[in-house]
């Protein structure tokens, strides 16, 4: 519990104080605060830092009567157990967590307003002291603890050889290590030293308490990241430029450097509405692979730039979260906060929901369609309350929608259908851009700003089609008789400066994009050449 592997040397290029993300911690409050990184870690130290997280971010969640999802590590789920049941630390070493099977805790308010954990009926696999169940039948999980072991055992040679065939760069295992990182692009791996064991009583100071006490600098680290990002630092390392793995767009030269503050703003990538020509809006559809590619490289052109992010702003449609989640892996940010709000929702468009538009602009005419389509103040026909396309239908805006006043005429209908009382809140059934802008903006101004912008972090907005139109809007100061001649291409990251307070692209001229017919509006003055002027 007690021994440390021999820690980083100082400088060592995969130390984890050469890595942003390990150099802050930020609570379920959005608060920052420099925190100073380990370059080793015991056991106990792991189980300090999970009991941490524990008390200040996931048990306050389950107080308010939340399920909680927790995605983490052997060591870190261990920790988390530890924290909820209080067994002794000597079960660790004999208790294994294999990989995606979920590992299920229940709980139940005590009267004195705790909460404790329920004993399951019939838990396998796990031992009489925990409070907890695995989500498997008892062969597949004696399987699986089995794998574990002898899989952590091999990796240090420790248990007999198998038909499992070593590659060049791999240590067999179930995470990559640094060893393996450095293997895999040609590089030597060093311990700092020949010091094999290192306890809690050596001089390195590395626990929880040290982890989340503030930088000696004062002040937070730079928002900004190295333009090539990971693997150029590990090419270095090899003493190459390039591999044959690694992007192009990763290697190449920033062609404009990023700035603080600086907000991104993205729609989200092609759908298989899009590609139909369906109208969307608060319908649920999933990125197509066309749309997935199209993140993808909106991600490799942002880290070709140098850009990192602080938080993520999108909505709770999935096509944008998606869009965030490709982008930030390309830019090696998946550790970065997403915060998500259904005032970043597309634009709610009521009956037409799910129906094709060249079949809509048939039936009513160009015009009707236009203004339906694209102009500033009029919705289209509302939907119906008990049409499937109602979010009041859907389960994640009827019990998470808290910020809307409730709707007395929805409340009685659906309390008489159901017999009991249904509190049901004044949701949308169809929206104009003017709707639309009138919960985007003021989440914008009100949350974005003061949290996020003013406080001098870059910011990545993934979000949808009018939701973006109104915010450039709001941003661009663009008059309402105007905007219908604004479009908003799929996938495609757009910078705004907020000090200069202009729109612009990495790479390229607007004219190669489908921006409509008022692209100056966003770019400025366009120039023969198709260049912005400003």
């Amino acid at each position: 519990l007690d021994i440390r592997p021999p820690p980083y040397r100082n400088g060592h290029p995969l130390h984890p104080e050469r890595e942003l993300k390990y150099k802050r911690w930020q609570d379920r409050f959005g608060n920052v605060q420099p925190v100073v990184p380990p370059s080793s870690e015991s056991v106990r130290d792991v189980l300090a830092r999970c009991r941490t997280v524990w008390r200040s971010d996931i048990l306050p969640d389950l107080c308010e009567g939340k399920n909680v999802l927790v995605i983490a590590h052997g060591n870190s789920i261990r920790g988390m157990m530890q924290a909820i049941d209080g067994f002794n630390e000597t079960l660790l070493a004999d208790l294994e967590v294999p990989p995606c099977i979920p590992l299920v805790y229940r709980f139940e308010r005590h009267p004195t307003a705790h909460l404790v954990s329920i004993q399951p009926e019939c838990a396998v696999g796990v031992p009489a002291a925990l409070r907890c169940e695995f989500l498997a039948e008892e062969r597949e999980l004696q399987r699986a603890q089995e794998r574990t072991r002898r899989v952590s055992l091999q990796r240090y040679g420790l248990g007999p050889s198998t038909d499992i065939v070593v590659q060049r760069g791999y240590l067999p295992g179930l995470e990559t290590n640094a060893a393996s990182i450095c293997a895999s692009i040609g590089a030597d791996f060093e311990w700092d030293g020949a010091v094999a064991e290192t306890t809690p009583s050596d001089d390195v100071e590395i626990s929880a308490a040290p982890y989340f006490a503030h930088d000696r600098g004062g002040g937070l680290p730079g928002l900004e990241a190295n333009a090539a990002g990971k693997w150029s630092r590990l090419a270095r390392l090899a003493g190459r430029e390039r591999s044959a793995s690694t992007p192009a767009a990763i290697c190449s030269a920033p062609a404009i450097a990023q700035r603080t503050p600086m907000v991104v703003i993205i729609r989200h990538g092609k759908t298989e509405h899009n590609k139909l020509g369906l109208f969307t809006g608060w319908e649920d559809a999933s990125l197509a692979p066309e749309g997935r590619k199209e993140a993808t490289e909106a991600g490799q052109l942002l880290a070709a730039h140098g850009f990192s992010f602080d938080v993520v702003y999108t909505s709770w449609l999935s096509r944008a979260i998606e869009t965030a989640w490709l982008v930030l892996a390309e830019i090696d940010c998946l550790w970065t906060p997403i915060h998500k709000s259904w005032r970043l929702n597309e634009r709610m468009y009521g009956a037409l929901t799910g129906l094709s538009k060249k079949r809509t602009r048939a039936q009513y005419g160009e015009k009707q369609f236009k203004l339906w389509r694209r102009s500033f103040d009029t919705a289209p026909p509302r939907v119906d309350s008990f049409s499937p396309h109602y979010p009041g239908n859907d389960q994640r805006y009827v019990q998470n929608v808290l910020d809307v006043r409730i709707s007395l005429k929805e409340t009685l209908v659906r309390s008489l259908a159901m017999g009991r009382l249904c509190i049901h809140r004044k949701l949308p059934r169809s929206e104009s851009l003017k709707d639309c802008m009138e919960r985007t903006i003021p989440y914008y101004v009100d949350v974005i700003e003061p949290a996020a912008i003013k406080a001098g972090k870059s910011v990545l907005i993934s979000s949808s089609e009018n939701a973006i139109r109104g915010l450039f809007m709001h941003l661009l100061s663009i008059p309402p008789e105007r905007i219908a001649e604004i479009e908003i291409p799929n996938g495609l990251p757009m910078v705004y400066d907020v000090v200069e307070k202009r729109l612009r692209l990495l790479e390229g001229d607007p004219s190669q994009h489908n921006f409509g017919k008022g692209a100056e509006l966003l770019f400025g003055r366009m120039r023969p050449d198709g260049s912005a002027h400003f």
